[in-house]
């Protein structure tokens, strides 16, 4: 019986590296990739029977990633997977018009292989149309010339504050929280209530940034930039 294929697609070496050896430890056929374009290549090429992306990245966030293949008519049955840290409502308002569902990290080892086979089995899920809002259409803004410089600078901010500060600190809380379930080796009461202290503060930092990116790329959207 041939495996079944996945493509992940995070331009975290250290996540890549964690998340290929659990599906591959649980049956799966993976091919991973930190670069987006290449990854929409390898959809195209692969068909394969699950996409898992990261929320963040620097050159291309996930829903861009998978907006563009969505866009590919050979892939429409395929269900697309957000991974994320942490997934407030209103990004999983945005992202279920892209995404078939979610998985947080940090991920169960024992449990992971079962859920992404459960999220096969599922399929695709009719929750959105590609390209709407419910709110309505947002009227673009015209961008004079000075302005321009403004709107790069405010890209860059959003790419930094969306991969520069969130990469470190999901590796940070996913750490944490695999010594806090004990997968190393036992604590003591005290060493877990420390633990629980810096995954809470990581969580509600993780918040603070989800905030600031969303309003950015808000703004970035209502004057039509898109990144050169």
């Amino acid at each position: 019986m041939d495996k079944q294929k996945i493509l992940y697609i995070d331009d975290s070496a250290v996540e890549r590296e964690i998340v290929c050896r659990m599906l591959e430890g649980g049956g799966f056929a993976v091919v991973s990739t930190g670069k987006p374009d290449e990854g929409i290549e390898i959809a195209r090429r692969m068909k394969p029977d699950l996409i898992l992306i990261d929320l963040h990245m620097p050159e291309m966030d996930g829903c861009a990633i998978a907006r563009h293949i969505r866009g590919i008519s050979q892939l429409n049955s395929v269900p697309i997977i957000a991974f994320s840290a942490s997934i407030n409502e209103e990004e999983k308002k945005e992202a279920l018009i892209y995404f078939d569902g979610f998985v947080e990290k940090p991920v169960d080892i024992d449990l992971f292989p079962d859920q992404i086979l459960e999220l096969i089995r599922a399929g695709r899920q009719e929750s959105g149309a590609l390209g709407e809002e419910s709110g309505g259409e947002i009227d673009e803004i015209a961008v004079a010339e000075g302005e321009e410089e403004l709107l790069q600078t405010m890209e860059r901010i959003r790419a930094s504050m969306s991969h520069d500060l969130r990469t470190p600190l999901t590796v940070m809380i996913s750490y944490a929280s695999t010594v806090g379930r004990e997968k190393a080796g036992g604590l003591t009461p005290r060493q877990k209530e420390m633990l629980e202290v810096v995954i809470d503060q990581g969580f509600q930092m993780d918040s603070l940034i989800s905030e600031l990116v969303k309003l950015a790329r808000e703004t970035l959207d209502r004057y039509g930039y898109e990144p050169k």
